[in-house]
């Protein structure tokens, strides 16, 4: 697990990082950045408190992808 989420996270998903403790951000991380649905974490996290649209999950993933890919 990280300290921080890597890229450059919206507000929204920087204070739902800062508002978890360690096994809750290794889980958010995870499910972030992995596979999860985007809508089904909208759905996990909403059930804990914390809420986010599926567009701005998409957004990050996104943003980090092309972040990740070689410019020619």
């Amino acid at each position: 697990m990280t300290s921080t989420l890597p890229g450059r996270p919206g507000p929204r998903l920087q204070s739902i990082w800062e508002a978890l403790g360690g096994a809750e951000r290794e889980a958010f991380e995870r499910h972030l950045l992995q596979d999860t649905a985007a809508e089904d974490l909208v759905w996990i996290l909403e059930r804990h408190g914390h809420h986010v649209s599926a567009s701005t999950i998409r957004t990050y993933r996104r943003r980090l992808r092309q972040e990740d890919s070689p410019r020619d």
